[in-house]
C-alpha cells in the first residue's frame, strides 16, 4: 500500500518551493583497508566526514579514506527500503524534512506518556519542528507502527500545516485508492482504513490530543506488538507537563533538564545513544547539525542554537 516513490526517482512533492533531490543522493565511502560504507554525507570538515546510515551516524576520519563516491546512485540506496506493506523508515522522512528550507529546526525531545487510546504504552521517538509542530515515530524506527504529525496552533497556521502534513504523507502513498481514502478524511476529526493501515485525524478538542491537531498513519497489529509493560514504558517517557506547557510550547530549558534522560531512554530502547540531536538552519539558511552531547555522559553543553 505504501511505496516510497522517491525510491523510483519519480515522485515530486514539496513543503515549500525549494525542494532538491541532490541532498537525498546516497554516498559511498571506500576506506584504505577496503571497507566500503554507504549512506548520506551530512557534514564535512577538513579532518572528518559524518555519514548518515540506516540507523545512526558514523564519523569517518579523512586520513583513512581512499575515495568518496557521491555520484548520486539513488536507486541503489533506496531499493532495500521499498516495501508496500510498511510505513517509510523514519530516517527517510527526516531526509525529506532536512531538504526543505521551510524546516528551520528539527530537534529530538523526550517522548511524553500516552496512557490511553490506540497509542497507549507504545515507545516512540519525538521531534519538535520549528516553533509549534511535532513528529512522532512509534515502535521500531526502521519499521514504524505509526507515524504522526501534529501542531499546537489555530487559525491560518493550523490550516497551512494541515495542507503541508497531508501532502507530506501523500508522498509515501502510491495506491490511488489509498490516496483517495486519505484525502477524504475530515480534518475536524476522522478515521478510515485502507488495507492494513489506518489513517486518522485527531482534533485539538479530543482529550487525548493534549490541545494539538494530529494526523497519523498506523498499523494496529504493529502497534499491539510494540506495546510495552507499564514499568518499561515509564522508563522511556515523561509526563506531558514536564515537556510542554498548557498552550503546547516547550518547557524552558527542556534540553538542559532532560538531556540525560533522553540519552538513557535511547540507550534503553536501542542500545546506544544517537549521534545527533537534530538540525537547524542558521541566519544564512545553512543547515547545521546538532550533535548529541548528554551532560551526564561527557559533561559537554549543547551548542548554541536558535530556540525551537
Amino acid at each position: 500500500m505504501k511505496k516510497i516513490i522517491i525510491a523510483l526517482l519519480i515522485f515530486e512533492y514539496s513543503l515549500s518551493s525549494s525542494y532538491s533531490f541532490n541532498r537525498l543522493s546516497p554516498d559511498s565511502v571506500v576506506m584504505k583497508n577496503g571497507t566500503c560504507y554507504h549512506g548520506l554525507i551530512i557534514k564535512r570538515s577538513a579532518k572528518e566526514i559524518l555519514l548518515q546510515q540506516s540507523l545512526g551516524e558514523k564519523t569517518i576520519q579523512r586520513s583513512e579514506i581512499e575515495r568518496i563516491d557521491d555520484s548520486g546512485k539513488s536507486m541503489i540506496y533506496f531499493d532495500d527500503l521499498v516495501d508496500p506493506n510498511k510505513a517509510p523508515p523514519w530516517r527517510m522522512m527526516v531526509q525529506d524534512l532536512r531538504c526543505n528550507d521551510a524546516i528551520k529546526s528539527f530537534v529530538q525531545i523526550p517522548a511524553t506518556r500516552i496512557e490511553e487510546g490506540y497509542l497507549r504504552n507504545v515507545p516512540y521517538l519525538s521531534f519538535h519542528i520549528n516553533k509549534h509542530a511535532e513528529m512522532n515515530v512509534y515502535g521500531d524506527p526502521k519499521d514504524p507502527a505509526c507515524v504522526e504529525l501534529g501542531i499546537y496552533a489555530r487559525g491560518e497556521k493550523l490550516q497551512a500545516f494541515q495542507e503541508i502534513a497531508r501532502d507530506f504523507f501523500a508522498g509515501y502513498i502510491s495506491s490511488r485508492s489509498a490516496l483517495a481514502t486519505f484525502y477524504s478524511l475530515n480534518l475536524k476529526g476522522d478515521e478510515k482504513r485502507s488495507g492494513k493501515f489506518i489513517f486518522k485525524i485527531m482534533p485539538p478538542q479530543d482529550p487525548q490530543s493534549l490541545g494539538a491537531w494530529w494526523i497519523s498513519i498506523y498499523d494496529p497489529k504493529r502497534l499491539e506488538k510494540a506495546r510495552l509493560s507499564n514499568a518499561a514504558y515509564q522508563k522511556v517517557t515523561l509526563p506531558a507537563t514536564k515537556v510542554r506547557t498548557k498552550n503546547g510550547t516547550l518547557q524552558k530549558n527542556l534540553q538542559k533538564k532532560y538531556q540525560a534522560f533522553l540519552a538513557a531512554s535511547m540507550l534503553h530502547l536501542f542500545g546506544k545513544v544517537p549521534g545527533f540531536l537534530g538540525f537547524y538552519r542558521d541566519e544564512n539558511n545553512q543547515l547545521k547539525i546538532l550533535p548529541f552531547h548528554a551532560p551526564a555522559i561527557n559533561g559537554e553543553k549543547l551548542p548554541s542554537r536558535p530556540s525551537p
